[in-house]
């Protein structure tokens, strides 16, 4: 009982996230601030109450409509409130965070949210305006290096201050232990680096094929990113996925004549 509980606080959470979350995407590209100015009606303009801004549930209770208008809401509101609360409690399921009492579980676990807001910013954004923003994914980018460096220096300095301090450890120091597990983990850095620069150049090289018309900017940043965080071979994996997924959904929006052969479909979602 008391892991649900945990969970649907997280969704809980995580649907009120999903609300800013989604107007970051909806302004960033604009060129307005997240951060400035309430909420308004896109119709009337009217300065949205509190009552107005209860995750789902406002939505749900005025049906959709904006109270002192009338007109539809947009559909990205309820939907990013629930990709997000669904992230949130997920995650921790797949970590299983109530059950391992582990602080680097939970470092996980707030690393990965983050990650995944970066991702769902870049997810509406790309849907709404077709444009994956540089104030966007420019900051998810060094955000993944800086923690993969810090990282690296902390396990550098806490494993030679536990091995300095043992009588075998001390042993294993003066044969070069330290240093040979150091150096294997600056090959799998260099190798995650690598991978994720081949694989921004693969889609650089697509936009200079198509002439942009099948890929833009973002696409190549994103990628480069998507390659940082998942690391060498699942990054690897990670767009292949997405050349898969990208294909069927447009295979099946072309059958019901959604879509056609000349149509754009933002490749980031």
């Amino acid at each position: 009982m008391i892991e649900i509980v945990g969970y649907f606080l997280l969704f809980a959470a995580g649907a009120f996230i999903g609300s800013f979350l989604y107007v970051v995407s909806d302004r960033v590209p604009r060129g307005e601030s997240p951060l400035k100015g309430r909420s308004v009606c896109n119709n009337c303009k009217l300065s949205l109450r509190a009552k107005d801004l209860i995750p789902l549930l406002s939505f749900f209770l005025t049906k959709g409509r904006c109270r002192y208008c009338g007109e539809k809401l947009s559909y990205y509101y309820p939907l990013s409130e629930t990709v997000t609360g669904l992230s949130f409690a997920g995650l921790a399921y797949y970590l299983d965070i109530f059950s391992i009492p582990n602080p680097l579980v939970w470092v996980t676990y707030f690393y990965l949210l983050i990650i995944v807001s970066f991702l769902l910013i870049i997810l509406f954004s790309d849907m709404k305006y077709k444009i994956i923003p540089n104030k966007v994914i420019y900051p998810a980018i060094i955000f993944v290096v800086l923690v993969m460096l810090i990282g690296f220096g902390i396990v550098a300095i806490s494993s030679y201050k536990q091995l300095s301090v043992d009588p075998f450890g001390k042993y294993l120091l003066e044969v070069g232990y330290w240093h040979d597990q150091m150096y294997m983990m600056l090959q799998r850095l260099g190798i995650t680096f690598l991978s994720a620069f081949a694989i921004g150049v693969f889609f650089w090289l697509l936009i200079v094929v198509t002439k942009g018309k099948g890929m833009g900017g973002g696409d190549v940043k994103l990628a480069f990113f998507i390659g940082l965080v998942n690391g060498f071979p699942l990054n690897i994996v990670a767009i292949v996925l997405g050349f898969v997924i990208g294909a069927l959904y447009s295979g099946i929006l072309m059958l019901v004549k959604r879509k056609s052969l000349k149509d754009v479909i933002p490749f980031g979602p």
